[in-house]
Parts: structure tokens; C-alpha cells; sequence
């Protein structure tokens, strides 16, 4: 797994650091996730999509929202239903 790109924002007082990550796939390029952190808490999901256009969407609509660690999972499942 790598991280390709990394931001820090801010929910309220409590920083929050969203990171795009990568992992190769055998024979099929690059199959994207994102690690969310905050408050003692990291969250990591893996295997979202492997469109690098569609994960940058993602990320930018947690950084917007300023997502935690602890709700990301439902930002993320309600985005993949859409």
C-alpha cells in the first residue's frame, strides 16, 4: 500500500488527516482506498474503485464535509450506492 496523496483538515478544534492510497493489482493497474485519522482514531478502506478520477472525488467531498474516522465509513458506503 501506498499513500499518494495526503491533506490535513479540520473538524471543529480536532485535526483530521485524509490520505488517497494505492495498492497494485496483478495484471490490472491500481485499485484505490482512502485512510481517514482523527482523535486517536484511523480508519482504512481499501479496494473503493479503480478509478484515480472517482477516489479524488471522493476524497475532496470528506475533506468538504470534514469527515472523522469514526462517520467516514457511512460517507463512504452512501457514496458507493450513488
Amino acid at each position: 500500500m501506498r499513500i499518494l496523496y495526503e491533506r490535513t483538515g479540520m473538524c471543529g478544534k480536532l485535526p483530521v488527516r485524509y490520505s488517497l492510497v494505492a495498492e497494485n493489482l496483478e495484471n490490472a493497474g491500481e485499485n484505490y482506498g482512502v485512510l481517514v485519522e482523527s482523535g486517536g482514531e484511523r480508519l482504512l478502506l481499501r479496494g473503493i474503485t479503480v478509478s484515480q478520477r472517482r477516489i479524488q472525488a471522493l476524497l475532496g467531498l470528506l475533506m468538504a464535509g470534514n469527515v472523522t474516522a469514526v462517520t467516514a465509513r457511512d460517507v463512504v458506503e452512501d457514496w458507493l450506492l450513488h
